[in-house]
């Protein structure tokens, strides 16, 4: 007898943006590379914006300690997104 988990992953889902029928591992595979391109989207914006506000401080020192606190919490955005996206392809064995 199969278990729970093979069986609900060989399930057809039907989709409007894959191919025909996916199982469930396609579609969570498809929400996890968007989510990444999304990350990877607003980690550059995030980044360019705070290189724009560092150069533009002109010296005062609150607004070049805000740019790099800002330019800190983005990375540790960024590090944990790198976490969860290599825990995830960690669990998820058929990731093509």
């Amino acid at each position: 007898m199969k278990d729970l988990l093979t069986t609900f992953a060989e399930e057809c889902v039907p989709t409007s943006i894959l191919d025909g029928c996916q199982g469930i591992d396609g579609v969570l595979n498809l929400v996890i590379d968007i989510m990444t391109i999304g990350i990877g989207i607003l980690g550059v914006i995030g980044i360019t914006v705070v290189g724009i506000q560092y150069l533009t401080a002109g010296g005062s020192e609150e607004k070049t300690r805000k740019a790099k606190r800002r330019l800190f919490e983005i990375i540790i955005g960024l590090v944990v997104y790198a976490v969860f996206y290599a825990i995830l392809s960690f669990l998820n064995i058929n990731k093509t």
